[in-house]
């Protein structure tokens, strides 16, 4: 359904047109704007759909490396049991503590394998004035400002200020 009328619009001409009430806006709008605003309309449910579609791939992608971190925990965890079970029996033998202790080794160098990254304010790579003690090589720190240390590289003081050693 349409009404006859002025159209106020400053892009359109002042002519008598065919108005009609836009669903989104609920504006009397003429035939072209009808069509904009129904294109809008649909450009935006098209970005919603997708940004739907991304946040529910990178849930699935977060969910899937939380359960694969919660199987390592329980893995791990085992193996801590397993291995007080063997310190806490009499009857232990020496093969049986060696393999636990096997086992237990490698897991702890694991979780200390990733790599700790710092963007380092150009402004703070020049001084030795900040929060925390921060012990590395300069040449660590690349031309972006990344602080690339691995966790046996890391030392954190929050008593002292962070020192860049050269």
């Amino acid at each position: 359904m349409f009404e006859k009328g002025p159209y106020t619009d400053i892009n359109c001409d002042s002519e008598i047109k065919e108005l009609y009430q836009c669903y989104c806006c609920l504006q009397l709008v003429c035939l072209t704007h009808l069509i904009q605003h129904v294109e809008i309309r649909k450009e935006n449910k098209q970005r919603l759909d997708n940004l739907c579609n991304e946040l529910n791939t990178v849930i699935n992608t977060l969910n899937l490396n939380v359960e694969e971190k919660l199987f390592i925990i329980k893995r791990e965890q085992n193996l801590i049991e397993q291995a007080k079970r063997l310190l806490n029996a009499s009857d232990s033998t020496i093969d049986a503590l060696q393999n636990s202790f096997e086992q237990i080794s490698p897991a702890i160098l694991s979780n200390h394998s990733e790599e700790i990254m710092l963007q380092v304010e150009s402004s703070l790579s020049e001084t030795k004035d900040c929060l925390y003690v921060l012990k590395c090589n300069t040449e660590t720190i690349n031309s972006n400002g990344i602080l690339k240390l691995s966790l046996s590289e890391f030392k954190l003081n929050k008593k002292r200020p962070i020192v860049m050693e050269d």
